[in-house]
């Protein structure tokens, strides 16, 4: 990783998402229905892109093979919410190769254990019907989640508000302006005045 990427990273990583989408004039921030499936989840890193049959993670089976540290899993899913994509054992699996979390156009199951795992995972639905594992699907192309569009490598910043996806090329002059943002609000916040006490 350049040392540009690490600083990206960084500081996406201290940004509330609501800002990185104002400092893309509200665009590219994933719809509302794909949320954090457990209070405080936060995750930032780079899209490796998966599509998949709806009910169906055997291309997510196959993508694990190939993903790599910091990587975020983002999942076309087709909306699908009558079958969990993952569980603890996949994140688990995806952990242990330096995944650092799941974006999902779908449904997942095992939220105490993801919880417990401190995995983040953002989800459409959670279920606790298992998936099928008969295909079809492809990944690292562009994909589509919650109205979206993501390419591998793109930047994905999720937290308790939802998430945002920074096209890579776009990235540098966003995050700068986020981080402008967010000090004007604190600013703003300071000079707010405590409420009176009775």
């Amino acid at each position: 990783m350049s040392e540009q990427d690490r600083h990206i990273l960084e500081l996406a990583g201290t940004l509330p998402v609501a800002n990185i989408g104002d400092a893309m004039e509200r665009l590219n921030v994933v719809d509302a229905g794909i949320g954090p499936v457990w209070p405080g989840a936060r995750v930032v890193g780079r899209a490796f892109t998966v599509m998949t049959a709806g009910g169906d993670n055997k291309a997510i089976h196959e993508a694990l093979e190939h993903v790599g540290p910091g990587d975020v899993l983002v999942v076309n899913g087709q909306g699908a919410t009558h079958r969990a994509l993952i569980g603890e054992l996949i994140a688990g699996n995806a952990a242990a190769k330096g995944v650092v979390g799941f974006v999902i156009d779908g449904a997942i199951r095992d939220v105490r254990d993801l919880e417990a795992m401190r995995f983040p995972v953002f989800a459409r639905a959670v279920t606790p019907a298992g998936p099928y594992r008969n295909g079809p699907g492809y990944h690292q192309k562009p994909v589509a989640i919650g109205g979206v569009v993501v390419n591998p490598g793109d930047l994905v910043v999720a937290d308790d508000d939802g998430v945002a996806v920074v096209p890579r090329d776009a990235e540098a002059g966003v995050i700068a302006r986020a981080v402008a943002k967010h000090e004007q609000e604190l600013a703003q916040r300071d000079g707010i005045p405590a409420p009176s006490v009775i």
